[in-house]
């Protein structure tokens, strides 16, 4: 017993001793490894950054030895460069032909006659959508099976007119790929502190939804507000039931509705402002027929909204009449008061949604000289302006400078917007403009006003809360760029590059086999659009300077990219066909489809490293976790975004993304706007920072 009592502290003491060895060794072990990475990556971002100057250098001396040599095809010059002032005048005069000169399609407005009543121009406004509504969320009690919501039917097709005005059931179809869809996307949603303070610093989140179990898609796409004011429109099928004898009425969806905001639309020309101090304007509608802006006149209303807490209002009516994009007219959406008049919640300017180019670039040089230096160049003196710029790689001559799209072609939209600057500008730490990204699908339509070809675009927006309410999801262009509440048209410059990418957007046949990557990608956008509306059951989606909106939607093109190749090459048949068929202008899409893929890999993983989180799919960037509190959790996230550190500034992912396109032979329609509609003296567009 006297031995051990002198033995047992001398073990005790070179136990703990061994312990704190052990841990020391831990910790070093640690820091080395972190050192290691960060070395890692230093070095890879130098090589990559070496590499790229040496190949634009190669570029430039080639380009500079066939001019020496004088083997260069054509000396076209461009041309020279204008810098164009804001076209806002102040007059009292006919504003019309202050801005336009004497010569203008739209006839004077100091008299014009006035028609105000509904019955006279209503064949002049044409809806939205065929089934329109709003979203009601219903009360925990009233809460039915799978996720339903009410819906309040607002306009329906005319063979079921009957639903216009009542509250019907939203439901889900039960086919297998929607189930799949709902059941993965399905939380119990507890707010976590994160999001509790998040709360507290004015950002919305889906408070109603707090506690609840087993929340659907659908009730986070109604419930996100704090009021039910989500409109939508259902994409076709509807399958639409009255069960006369209970006067119920339901409708059965497969994919998530799109956010529209207004209920009637109309195509007009501002001509000026009624009254001073008015919020009341008269404007001229579209002829069709002689294709002017002389048609009836009419007085309608573009609210001033209110400016959010940094005193910076989303849009303003002010000198609107006198924009540079007036004479091409406007889209107006929204609905009639109580007065009849019809009062504007939207607006769209239709120069913007043609498909005629200002500029078009031609060879794979010139235009991606374009998309480095020009794109976003003098950002601030194109305040109120906006572009339209098309970019060929292929070497054409100026003679074929016409638009490449036809009617029912579907395009890819790389959308990306900068900063608000000026007197009230937004702060941006370090000088850095972070901006949003988002994709998007853009579709060529035949304009209901015009008769000439537009693009529809539809916005796929994986968007965190936020302290306007802006709901991730699918949302049309005037719904998130036009909305004159909550939309950026009129405080931001924007960038929306779109292509025709015909070996994503067009479906493969296999002798029978199937398959669509758009269709793949559009349900890899629904599902991380809805677990950002619910934070994955956390309440919270939130975006740092290491996690964003960025690196989650690039995850869902690696997860596309992904399963569409594991299909094709786990799969015998499509094997053989590919084999059978080597000449089929199929094959040489999908052999395009692979080059692509393989292209936005080094993109997506720059380092050659598959982010842990992209392997299962199980965590988002931008979804809150308890697991975040950690300091070593945190140093892991920073990994996780330096291994892929190409995706964490949008415009740097946008261009990237359309450098790849370019170089594959891809054209780019590049629509910019700066600041658009009335204008507001106290900000200015800044353009995102790309590094």
């Amino acid at each position: 017993m006297a031995v051990f009592s002198l033995i047992g502290p001398t073990i005790f003491l070179v136990s703990g001793q061994s312990f704190n060895q052990f841990i020391l060794t831990l910790a070093l072990i640690v820091l080395a490894v972190i050192s290691c990475l960060t070395a890692f990556i230093f070095i890879r971002i130098c090589i990559n950054w070496l590499q790229a100057n040496l190949e634009e250098n190669r570029h430039l001396f080639r380009r500079a030895f066939k001019r020496k040599t004088g083997n260069s095809t054509a000396n076209i010059s461009e041309p020279k460069k204008v810098l164009l002032e804001p076209q806002f005048v102040e007059t009292d005069g006919n504003l019309a032909a202050a801005i336009l000169g004497a010569e203008t399609d739209i006839p004077e407005a100091l008299e014009p006659e006035i028609i105000c009543e509904n019955s006279a121009v209503s064949h002049l406004y044409k809806p939205i959508a065929l089934w329109h509504g709003r979203l009601i969320l219903p009360s925990n009690e009233q809460r039915q099976p799978y996720g339903s919501v009410f819906f309040e039917v607002i306009n329906a097709p005319k063979k079921y007119q009957n639903f216009i005005g009542k509250t019907a059931f939203l439901k889900w179809g039960t086919n297998r790929e929607v189930q799949f869809f709902v059941h993965a996307v399905t939380q119990d949603i507890n707010f976590t502190k994160q999001a509790i303070d998040s709360k507290k610093s004015g950002n919305i989140h889906p408070e109603r939804l707090n506690g609840w179990r087993n929340v659907g898609p659908l009730e986070t796409l109604a419930g996100t507000r704090l009021e039910d004011s989500v409109t939508v429109m259902l994409r076709r099928p509807v399958i639409a039931i009255n069960y006369s004898s209970s006067d119920r009425y339901e409708l059965t969806i497969d994919r998530e509705p799109v956010q529209i905001i207004g209920h009637l639309c109309a195509f007009v020309s501002i001509l000026q402002r009624k009254e001073p101090d008015s919020d009341k304007f008269i404007v001229r509608h579209f002829n069709k027929t002689s294709q002017k802006f002389d048609g009836a006149a009419e007085i309608i209303r573009i609210p001033q909204v209110q400016p959010d807490k940094n005193g910076v209002a989303r849009s303003t009516n002010h000198l609107i009449e006198q924009s540079p994009l007036n004479p091409d007219g406007w889209y107006i959406y929204g609905e009639r008061d109580e007065d009849s008049i019809f009062v504007v919640q939207a607006i769209e300017p239709h120069k913007i949604a043609q498909l005629t180019p200002d500029e078009t670039h031609f060879g794979l040089e010139k235009s991606l000289a374009y998309l480095s230096r020009k794109n976003w160049e003098n950002t601030p003196a194109q305040k109120g302006q906006a572009k339209i710029v098309l970019l060929t790689p292929s070497d054409a001559t100026e003679n074929a400078s016409i638009s490449p799209w036809q009617e029912g072609d579907i395009g890819i939209v790389i959308h990306s917007f900068g900063g608000i600057g000026g007197k009230k500008g937004e702060s941006a730490p370090l000088g850095i403009v972070t901006g949003h990204f988002a994709f998007g699908v853009a579709k060529a339509v035949r304009d209901r006003f015009t008769s000439e070809l537009r693009f529809d675009i539809e916005y796929k927006q994986v968007y965190a809360h936020n302290p306007d309410g802006i709901v991730a999801g699918s949302s049309k262009w005037q719904s998130y760029m036009g909305d004159l509440q909550r939309g950026w048209l009129g405080d931001r410059p924007v960038c929306d590059i779109i292509c025709k990418l015909d070996c994503v957007c067009c479906d493969y046949d296999f002798g029978g086999i199937t398959l669509s990557p758009l269709t793949e990608l559009n349900q890899q956008l629904d599902i991380m659009m809805a677990r950002y509306r619910s934070g994955d059951g956390t309440g919270a989606s939130l975006v740092t300077p290491a996690t964003s909106c960025v690196q989650d939607s690039s995850q869902a093109i690696y997860a596309t990219i992904k399963k569409i190749t594991s299909e094709i090459e786990s799969n015998p048949q499509i094997q053989d066909w590919l084999k059978t068929n080597p000449a089929a202008a199929q094959t040489q899409r999908f052999h395009q489809l692979v080059a692509l893929g393989e292209s936005l890999e080094k993109v997506l993983m720059p380092l050659g490293i598959v982010r842990p989180d992209w392997h299962k799919n199980s965590t988002l960037a931008g979804i809150d976790s308890e697991m975040k509190k950690t300091f070593f959790v945190g140093i892991a996230n920073l990994i996780k975004a330096g291994i892929s550190y190409r995706t964490m500034l949008p415009r740097r992912t946008q261009d990237e993304i359309a450098k790849i396109l370019l170089k594959q032979g891809e054209s780019l329609w590049i629509i910019r706007t700066n600041q658009v509609g009335g204008f507001d003296p106290n900000i200015e567009p800044t353009a995102p920072t790309g590094f």
